[in-house]
């Protein structure tokens, strides 16, 4: 939990220092936030470790492909990568980014979602033909 803190002081420091520059250095501002965010990112992602482990373990014991694991592994990730991005074009003000970017994530989620989908109309097809 020491990284957690330190992850919420560093933010907490970001937006008083964020203040303090004010609109004169807005772009050293901008520059500070992404480099907090990435920081806090890192966090977040050692701490979604164990959440990963116990995932591949319940995929062991309902002994289902590691891809279709991996799949949703990659999915929960972009995004995340897609948010943190897409909350840096907001506070920089450039909301045509942020939605672009949110079409963006959207996009790479469903393509990679792509088998899981593929698989469960497979088992669809499987259970009403056994009727």
């Amino acid at each position: 939990m020491e990284s957690f803190w330190k992850g919420a002081g560093a933010v907490v420091l970001a937006v008083i220092l964020g203040l303090a520059l004010g609109k004169q250095e807005k772009h050293n501002a901008i520059l500070l936030t992404t480099a907090v965010c990435v920081m806090v990112a890192g966090i977040a992602i050692a701490y979604l470790s164990p959440v990963v482990d116990l995932l591949r373990r319940i995929g062991d014991m309902a002994q289902l492909d590691q891809q279709m694991l991996g799949i949703v592994l990659k999915t929960v990730g972009i995004g995340m990568i897609g948010e943190l991005a897409c909350m840096i074009c907001r506070d920089s003000g450039n909301g045509a980014l942020e939605r672009t970017l949110q079409l963006l994530t959207t996009g790479a989620i469903f393509y990679l979602a792509l088998p899981l989908l593929q698989q469960l109309l497979d088992l669809l097809q499987e259970i009403l033909g056994g009727l």
